[in-house]
């Protein structure tokens, strides 16, 4: 029951935040705090020591981005709930906000294999600029395949969740990620 009290108040909150009310954009970040606050230790995890920020400051400058916003995106999919959508979002916004973060800290290139692109969330030497390069071209095979790799990897999820997210079978995500680990190591041994 509270459960379902929560995502009507999600939905209210994100119907109001759509619509540029600022009250409600606060609101949801209270009632959310605690999960965008895990996502953000996650991704902070995943970028290792390369960036001085604090999950509590990212999921700051994540509240000052998303209220500049002159509207947030609808979701995608009629199966995707208002509260997964709002987490999707702000994981996306969240990574964007860690590359931007890191761009002037890092110039350098360095060359990552693919058992350190798997394990991202352990930290290592791998840059969140090279990863992003790499997840731009994965995207004109196709969008979902990033977009399962971003699940997989940035926000922890499983493939039964991801097939939830995106709306496909758990079998389909399996396959996704098989090719996407192999496209991503043939990449980076060319590379």
């Amino acid at each position: 029951m509270a459960s379902q009290q929560s995502s009507v108040t999600v939905a209210s909150l994100m119907a109001r935040f759509r619509s540029g009310d600022r009250e409600a954009a606060d609101q949801l970040f209270s009632l959310l705090y605690p999960e965008l606050r895990r996502l953000a230790a996650v991704k902070m995890k995943a970028e290792g020591s390369q960036n001085s920020w604090q999950p509590s400051l990212l999921v700051n400058e994540l509240y000052l981005q998303l209220v500049k916003l002159k509207s947030l995106p609808a979701p995608e999919s009629a199966g995707c709930s208002e509260r997964d959508h709002f987490l999707h979002f702000a994981a996306h916004v969240m990574r964007h906000l860690l590359i931007d973060h890191s761009r002037p800290l890092s110039h350098r290139i360095t060359k990552i294999d693919i058992a350190k692109f798997e394990t991202l969330e352990q930290g290592g030497d791998t840059t969140l600029q090279e990863v992003d390069e790499l997840l731009e071209k994965l995207a004109t095979v196709h969008p979902r395949l990033r977009s399962v790799v971003e699940m997989k990897v940035f926000e922890g999820l499983s493939v039964d969740e991801i097939a939830v997210r995106l709306g496909i079978a758990p079998r389909t995500v399996a396959r996704n990620w098989a090719f996407c680990k192999e496209w991503l190591r043939e990449k980076l041994q060319t590379g």
